[in-house]
């Protein structure tokens, strides 16, 4: 009885050991085939593969092999991983998805290949950013267009923690000229606000994307709406400096005299920066100076 005791015993250590085993070889064969996915090494994939590699396995960021491919742009290394069963709309602990990995850098075909496989194109990272807010963000036009072509939301607003922007005023403010006029044919709201009030005209006026600007005039864009502190675009693009906003501005009648909430003018913060030009663009267009 003893021996079967004992027999039983060793038995079960046999086991439990043979399953850790076999758990770590698996985890190892995990992050393996994450780091070959990430340097793009299609043989090492493929062969990962062949071992019964996880190909949901996840880093220590929660990212997949399919994120790491996807953001690098290794297409041949994305179809192989989707074959092979990869969950196209797995998150990383950011929430960020492949196809939002593969749109923020700009990887054009890659993000073809993931909405083929039914990629969420309006999923939200955990700060609400879609794949669409990051490829307009860096200025892809292809890559906007695509995702607008499968019906993303052109209107979506990241979290309020991150001031709840669109696609359109991430546009706006780094001055892609091409992705805000995409943005704006896919009806995107020319006078949507962030959660403090900002609008992608104010965005594109305190940064001096004077193009940018014009083409948001264009589509009727308010000139003289203000945010939550009474800045207009015509006080962001003067206390800035830039006299081609501030012209553009101007020539669609911007309201040269608004103040802010603490009583300043366009002039005023111009003057006081010594903003030269500026500041004789406002005179000349009636700016009061008091």
């Amino acid at each position: 009885m003893i021996c079967l005791r004992k027999h039983s015993l060793i038995l079960g250590i046999v086991v439990v050991l043979a399953c850790v085993l076999a758990t770590t070889r698996a985890n190892a064969q995990g992050y393996d085939l994450i780091d070959a996915a990430d340097r793009g090494d299609l043989s090492r994939v493929k062969k990962l593969l062949r071992a019964k590699a996880d190909v949901n396995a996840k880093s220590t960021t929660g990212a997949t092999a399919l994120i790491m491919a996807s953001k690098k742009g290794y297409q041949d290394v994305v179809r192989t991983l989707l074959d092979a069963g990869a969950d196209v709309n797995d998150e990383a602990s950011n929430g960020e998805t492949a196809l939002m990995a593969a749109s923020g850098t700009g990887h054009q075909e890659v993000v073809r290949a993931l909405l083929d496989a039914s990629a969420d194109v309006n999923a939200k990272s955990t700060t609400g950013f879609t794949a669409l807010m990051m490829a307009a963000a860096h200025g892809h036009q292809e890559v906007v267009q695509t995702l607008l072509d499968a019906k993303a939301d052109v209107n979506a607003e990241n979290a309020k923690e991150a001031l709840g922007f669109t696609a359109l005023m991430m546009a706006a403010r780094t001055g892609h000229q091409e992705v805000v006029r995409a943005l704006l044919d896919a009806k995107a709201d020319v006078n949507a606000k962030a959660s403090n009030g900002v609008t992608a005209l104010m965005m594109a006026s305190g940064t001096g994307h004077q193009e940018v600007v014009r083409a948001l005039l264009d589509a009727g864009a308010d000139v003289n709406a203000k945010e939550d502190n009474g800045f207009t675009a015509l006080i962001m693009a003067s206390v800035k400096g830039y006299p081609e906003a501030v012209r553009a501005l101007l020539d669609a009648k911007a309201d040269v005299n608004a103040r802010t909430g603490n009583g300043a003018t366009a002039l005023i913060l111009a003057s006081g920066a010594g903003h030269r030009e500026v500041v004789q663009l406002l005179k000349d267009a009636g700016a009061n100076e008091r």
